[in-house]
């Protein structure tokens, strides 16, 4: 009989440019990690895809063939499995498990019209009071309105709308399922008050209800992995598949946001601000939906280009430093990084609107886009470099600022995630946001959460606060005083550049709408 240390569980998340996974033992280490690269399909600005086929399930199939060769185990040690995603989305299947066509990702904002046709018929306060969200394309449900209005042929023969894990959970069970954390986000079918899907939402807003899965709990067991899946994947038939959650909510979960008042902050591609709270905090400006935790709450948020605009910058307009790092081994990202170190706080006057992809929390805004506000020939690479990276630390204190408004209390921040590894960059969050942050390295990821939400599911481990002891905290920022005093003042004319500009973006929108046609 096999001792309980060679009890193993699988956990991967499918990521918006990858998918990872990790499987780890019944004491929490890490026994072997994988990464599969794929892309995403821009059709025309705001219209965003994958494919399902190839980028979910075929990398769940190449992460899990990488994992139990590196791993050296067999797949019948393997004793429970998490997925996550990322999130909000759509993926329509037939009855017999078929892609009806792409997803339309959280990124994906097409559905703007029927946002402003529900807007006008049913008024923000009463969505916000029923769902706890704000009306805005990001949310699935908006994405299969659209769906339904624009592809009435497609519509028809769908007969469960998924998101990205689900989908990958249903390929390996034949259970069309949701998580709970994911269903809340799937505004404006889930109602908050009744903690499940609303049958009068549904008819207010035109159907749709009828193509949803059934509500599970993250650590609930969905199915088993099947003959059919255990073939096409290697794992082992009869494998227990729990829910598991939304890639953002699970990451957090990982490096142990369990209890009230914990938060965190991810660098990456999008920017997402949360912090655990004991009962729902409904503010149209920011996002809540119920926590992986049992009985807790997450309020927060997602910045659309944090990590994304420092990319599009290296891209661009570092050329040097990516021939550099190529020959020296230097990332570019550090290379740039000393060049802003040399400027001044503030960037000597140049602030930024980060909205270049339009912005989801807190202003829920399609038709924003960036603004670099006080542009001097004095100003260079190294200004607009170090603005982007301030960009993001005024878009959290405008998050943070509201949750305590709302009567959130927040004193200290984990920073996670690959832009976290720029000492830079968490220097001027905290010294815009004066919030002392915790640089948790190696960060565990939502892999590492799914699995452990797999191990709490199947009664490896005791309780979700038991990932707590294999939290690593590297480094400690502080906040500078003097700095903090100097963005307070820019953070204040932050504050007033959108307002200003609100007008000219749904004009620039509508200028370009015409191009397009």
């Amino acid at each position: 009989m096999e001792s309980k240390s060679e009890y193993y569980l699988l956990g991967v998340d499918i990521g918006t440019s990858s998918s990872k996974g990790v499987i780890i033992d019944s004491k929490g280490k890490v026994t072997a990690e994988a990464l599969v690269e794929h892309d995403i399909t821009i059709l025309r600005p705001g219209w965003i895809e994958q494919d399902p086929v190839k980028c979910y399930w075929g990398d769940f199939k190449q992460i899990v063939n990488i994992l139990l060769k590196r791993a050296g185990i067999s797949p019948e040690n393997i004793r429970g499995i998490g997925i996550s995603s990322l999130s909000p989305d759509i993926v329509p299947i037939n009855e017999k498990g078929d892609v009806i066509r792409p997803s339309i990702i959280y990124m994906d904002r097409r559905a703007w019209k029927e946002c402003e046709e529900i807007k006008n018929k049913l008024g923000e306060a009463f969505i916000l009071k029923h769902t706890g969200n704000a009306i805005d394309p990001y949310f699935a449900g908006y994405k299969l309105i659209w769906y339904m209005k624009n592809e009435p042929e497609n519509y028809e023969k769908t007969w469960k709308v998924l998101n990205a894990d689900k989908y990958v959970v249903f390929k390996l069970t034949d259970i069309p399922s949701i998580d709970r954390t994911n269903a809340m986000i799937f505004s404006p079918y889930y109602d908050m008050n009744k903690n499940g899907w609303s049958e009068k939402m549904s008819e207010l807003v035109g159907g749709g209800i009828e193509k949803l899965p059934e509500i599970f709990d993250p650590h609930q067991i969905v199915g088993y992995v099947s003959q059919k899946a255990a073939q096409e994947t290697g794992l082992s038939p009869g494998t227990p598949v729990v829910a598991s959650g939304p890639d953002a909510i699970v990451s957090a979960y990982s490096v142990g946001m369990t209890q009230n008042g914990e938060s965190c902050f991810m660098y990456g591609t999008t920017g997402c601000w949360f912090v655990v709270v004991d009962k729902p905090i409904i503010d149209k400006r920011l996002l809540s939906t119920c926590h992986v935790v049992p009985e807790k709450y997450i309020v927060g948020g997602g910045m659309i280009a944090t990590g994304a605009l420092v990319r599009w910058f290296r891209d661009n307009f570092g050329q040097i430093e990516k021939y550099e790092e190529e020959s020296s081994g230097i990332s570019a990202y550090q290379l740039l990084d000393k060049q802003a170190e040399r400027i001044n706080p503030g960037s000597d006057g140049l602030v930024v609107l980060p909205y270049f992809m339009g912005e989801r929390t807190p202003i829920w805004d399609v038709n924003a886009r960036g603004l670099i506000f006080g542009l001097t020939l004095s100003h260079t690479r190294a200004h607009l470099y170090r603005a982007l990276l301030e960009a993001a630390g005024y878009g959290l204190r405008h998050h943070i600022e509201i949750a305590r408004s709302l009567g959130v209390n927040i004193k200290e921040m984990l920073a996670v995630n690959g832009g976290a590894k720029s000492k830079l960059w968490r220097q001027i969050i905290s010294d815009i946001t004066g919030i002392t942050q915790f640089y948790v390295s190696p960060a565990p990821g939502a892999p590492y959460g799914d699995a452990f939400i797999a191990g709490v599911g199947v009664g490896i481990f005791k309780n979700f606060d038991e990932i707590k002891k294999y939290v690593s905290i590297k480094e400690k920022t502080e906040p500078n005083a003097e700095n903090h005093k100097l963005y307070s003042k820019l953070y204040d004319l932050y504050l007033k550049l959108y307002p200003q500009v609100k007008d000219s973006y749904n004009e620039l929108r509508d200028i370009m709408s015409q191009q397009i046609q």
